[in-house]
């Protein structure tokens, strides 16, 4: 899947923000949908202290689009706490040039399904494609409405209450951060791991990997 490819993530918890910002990045056409609000999962915990070292809570990529916006905030001082943290870094992170206007809240995703490309009649062209996917979301009305992507990218965490109407695993359809354990830092940056994984897997390369530093 070559950008601008269209990827849709579940989940605007710091992972999916991640994972959307790193296909921004890297020229995809990303869409973040998100049932309830930005990292909402962390919110029962907003004046606990960080519980990760504040110079390592934000990927040199969240670093560097927050920069370009100007968050002094963000740039200058560094979150203490994990409400500080949302407010200063997630939240502002949604509103930068790469991630403003793709972040659809709150709306919940019921299912998955798999459609066949429209190619307007060229049938052999099409056999040859994967099929896209197709999100069904339910506002907080209970109106629905739909996403089409050809690629996926799911970041809710360990649970999965997403209906899917294929059969896993299927390609150009991933899981992030399902597996969270007690160490903050080990688990936000294995789940980086797995956003250059995905990445990787997309543009067919061996290593795709925007997190290392640049050589000089």
């Amino acid at each position: 899947l070559d950008p601008p490819g269209t990827i849709a993530v579940v989940g605007a918890g710091p992972l999916g923000i991640e994972a959307t910002l790193y296909g921004r990045f890297l020229g995809y056409d990303v869409t973040i949908v998100e049932a309830d609000s930005v990292c909402q999962a962390m919110k029962i915990d907003v004046a606990s202290p960080l519980p990760i070292l504040p110079d390592r809570c934000l990927s040199p990529l969240a670093m560097a689009a927050l920069s370009a916006q100007d968050h002094e905030s963000a740039g200058r001082t560094l979150p203490l706490t994990v409400g500080q943290w949302i407010d200063e870094a997630w939240i502002p992170l949604t509103d930068t040039d790469l991630l403003r206007g793709r972040l659809r809240v709150p709306w919940k995703v019921s299912e998955i399904v798999t459609v066949p490309v429209d190619l307007e009649g060229e049938e052999e062209e099409a056999d040859s494609i994967p099929p896209d996917f197709r999100l069904t979301l339910v506002g907080p009305a209970g109106q629905c409405d739909s996403l089409d992507a050809e690629a996926v990218i799911v970041a809710v965490g360990e649970r999965l209450s997403i209906k899917l109407g294929f059969s896993l695993p299927a390609p150009y359809f991933f899981r992030i951060g399902a597996t969270v354990g007690d160490d903050w830092e080990e688990s936000l940056w294995n789940g980086y791991r797995e956003i250059v994984e995905v990445y990787a897997q997309l543009a067919g390369r061996q290593s795709l990997d925007l997190y290392r530093p640049k050589r000089i």
